[in-house]
């Protein structure tokens, strides 16, 4: 070993104000400002609404029907069904039935 080439141990201030670093970090982070979403005025297609679906729906039951294309938040077409008893489900668009409602629409 060299003269000059000494091993030295951090200093204990050092590591006190790494640990006082460390301490006051994690609140400044969370306290930073994030930009407001409101979700329950017009913002729904932020998101996709349909996170299950069925495909298991009588069309006597459906009172109406809202059709929700491809965005850039949500990869695939929702269909939203209003059933008469007040209830609110999302139906599979890819299964044969509901294609078969799609056309039926799109006619009239």
């Amino acid at each position: 070993m060299s003269v000059g080439a000494r091993s030295r141990a951090p200093s204990p201030c050092l590591g006190r104000g790494l640990l006082l670093l460390g301490l006051l970090l994690p609140p400044a982070v969370v306290a930073l400002p994030t930009a407001p979403v409101d979700l329950e005025g017009g913002d729904e297609d932020l998101r996709c609404v349909c996170l299950k679906t069925t495909s298991l729906v009588r069309p006597k039951h459906i009172s109406s029907l809202e059709v929700i294309g491809v965005s850039s938040y949500c990869p695939t077409p929702q269909m939203i069904a209003s059933l008469k008893n007040g209830r609110k489900i999302c139906l599979d668009p890819s299964a044969p039935v509901h294609k078969k409602i799609i056309r039926k629409l799109l006619k009239s």
